[in-house]
């Protein structure tokens, strides 16, 4: 089978696998997904451009969160070591260790994602204090290989992810298992490309009590269409929009925009709305008297900064989350041997 067989073969089995998952496009049980934590693992950079450049190739490592067909390796690097670490209202300590290397024309990956929510009151039924204090933690393990090619690039994710909530009796902790894998063109110029992804396609492999049996939760089960632009008057930004259908959310518009200051320096910032919001808002526009209801879209607007070297690169990014939810920054450190 000749190179473009494979690639075809390989997205047909991708789209196959994900629509006949506990019948994907029935859309009749919003928010019923488990570990939703596995999308909040953002670096500084996917975070100030809010998930937005899956389209875009790259060697920041930490691309392969939403699309690991968009790896790359940067010329004469074989080896790369990241580490990037939140905090804000919605984590007390969150953070990832990667490493990427090359094995022929592979690039493979694996990394470790940690989420510590810190100390959690316990409360009864009626909303009274119990004395007791939980610590919930989450954890993920994922390995990636992608294969960069001339202008049609592939790649794949297997992830692994647990979860301890409490240790009350009966309690444990559940696993899970799950694969993204993406699709993206580039053209000639490098002036635009494409990409499809499919990211958190599994289930629980065990759950939270232990009963005597196991429910098989689903993930959140996305699908992203994403594209990017960088103007040929402008030709230092690269302008990145990306539409995400999550199987049990609202489906959401992702922009964002990055900015090179020199050969080393990057601004960029980025923003996500969810597309019933923008539909309520453009009749607003045209007819309504009153804001409509806005719907559950978690973070709105990020920005960040990046500072790239032949001995490392380092990156910050600020988000702003939605409906009074708080503040989240993000600082990432990588070096390449």
């Amino acid at each position: 089978m000749n190179l473009k067989g494979k690639v075809i073969s390989f997205v047909a089995c991708g789209l196959l696998s994900t629509t006949s998952a506990s019948a994907y496009f029935s859309q009749d049980d919003q928010g019923n997904e488990v570990f939703s934590f596995m999308s909040t693992f953002d670096s500084p950079r996917n975070a100030a451009l809010e998930k937005s450049a899956a389209a875009v190739p790259s060697t920041d490592p930490t691309v392969v969160q939403i699309n690991p067909a968009a790896l790359r390796m940067p010329d004469g690097i074989k080896r790369i070591g990241e580490i990037h670490w939140q905090t804000g209202d919605m984590a007390d300590n969150q953070g990832s260790i990667s490493y990427t290397s090359t094995y022929k024309q592979f690039i493979y990956q694996i990394s470790y994602n940690w989420l510590d929510y810190g100390t959690i009151n316990g409360y009864d039924e009626y909303g009274n204090e119990t004395g007791k204090d939980y610590n919930p933690f989450s954890q993920l393990a994922t390995a990636t290989i992608a294969l960069p090619m001339t202008h049609i690039h592939v790649g794949a994710t297997a992830k692994f992810a647990t979860e301890t909530l409490a240790d009350d009796k009966g309690d444990r902790t559940a696993w899970g298992a799950a694969f993204d894998w993406g699709v993206s063109w580039q053209s000639s110029s490098k002036l635009f490309g494409f990409a499809l992804t499919a990211r958190d396609f599994g289930s629980l492999l065990r759950d939270y009590t232990d009963d005597s049996q196991d429910d098989y939760y689903p993930m959140s089960q996305t699908f992203t269409i994403a594209g990017y632009y960088r103007p040929v008057i402008l030709p230092r930004l690269t302008v990145t929009a990306a539409s995400e259908f999550p199987r049990y959310a609202e489906s959401r518009l992702e922009l964002g925009g990055e900015y090179a200051l020199g050969g080393s320096f990057f601004v960029r910032a980025g923003f996500t709305r969810a597309w019933l919001d923008i539909t309520r808002d453009f009749k607003q526009l045209i007819s309504a008297s009153s804001r409509p209801d806005e719907s559950q879209s978690g973070r709105m607007l990020s920005a960040g900064l990046g500072y790239t070297s032949q001995l490392f690169s380092l990156d910050y990014s600020f988000s702003y989350l939605a409906q009074g939810l708080g503040f989240e920054h993000r600082i990432g450190l990588r070096v390449g041997l």
